[in-house]
């Protein structure tokens, strides 16, 4: 509902259906507009969006994913199509989907498979922010689950993609390309790729509502079972354990699925 109408279904509407013995709506909630390059859209200017365009342009899940990341319910969001392929071909096209690429390239991943984690040799590899950012993946289910109830999905949104970023600086730092040619570094190498799919693996259960048909494209290529795309299968108890104890994740020593479609194509 647009602010301007919030008087009458806010008051009036509640007013009539309590008359009636009605219940009134439990909640509402009031967004704001969508300006075309900062200015209201308008038949007479010609500045309208035709969505069928935009989706045939940019797919149903790029269209759906740059509105609820720039969509603000408290202040009016502005409509760019420049900005539209910055945001997806940053967020999807190199964060998302080139992590992805990376982390399955068999070149590093040669069993094809998601790695077990040894806490113990993390520890002994780890920065401060390798531990902070797994810290922060264990907190993420809940910090994106509330956003998503209070309707900031771009609020979810960031916290996700802030997530992905990490774990790209992440497997940047630790050369898992360097690693895999040495046999005395496999442990390590095995963690970084255990951390870097488990992020995938949560991020992805979390950008459900989001962008589904990436998001399942994503869930699939790691071999995710169907039953496990809930909100609490997005913890991650296992890069915690300080036992090695992996009874709390079921996603270790499952192949990988050997579909290499791009996830997101690269806009131009």
């Amino acid at each position: 509902m647009y602010f301007q109408n919030f008087r009458f279904h806010a008051v009036f509407w509640p007013a009539f259906l309590m008359a009636c013995n009605m219940e009134p709506p439990k909640g509402i909630l009031c967004h704001s507009h969508w300006l075309m390059n900062h200015e209201k859209m308008s038949k007479s200017k010609g500045n309208v969006i035709d969505p069928f365009d935009r989706i045939q342009r940019y797919t149903t899940d790029g269209f759906r994913y740059f509105l609820l990341k720039q969509g603000v319910p408290s202040t009016d969001s502005n409509y760019s199509d420049d900005k539209v392929i910055i945001y997806l071909n940053s967020d999807l096209s190199n964060s998302l989907g080139n992590l992805l690429n990376r982390s399955v390239s068999k070149s590093i991943n040669k069993s094809a498979q998601y790695p077990d984690f040894d806490y113990n040799v993390f520890v002994e590899t780890a920065s401060a922010d390798d531990l902070r950012m797994v810290e922060s993946l264990q907190q993420l289910s809940e910090q994106v689950g509330k956003h998503y109830e209070d309707f900031n999905f771009y609020k979810g949104i960031d916290c996700i993609m802030s997530q992905i970023r990490d774990t790209n600086r992440h497997f940047t730092t630790h050369q898992p390309w360097e690693l895999a040619k040495d046999p005395k570094q496999e442990r390590h190498l095995l963690n970084v790729l255990h951390v870097t799919l488990e992020t995938l693996c949560v991020c992805g259960i979390l950008l459900q509502p989001i962008i589904p048909t990436i998001a399942g494209n994503l869930l699939n290529r790691l071999s995710v079972d169907t039953q496990d795309l809930g909100l609490k299968e997005a913890c991650s108890p296992g890069l915690v354990n300080s036992n090695n104890d992996k009874s709390g994740s079921t996603r270790p020593g499952r192949l990988l699925s050997n579909d290499n479609a791009i996830l997101f194509e690269r806009l131009s």
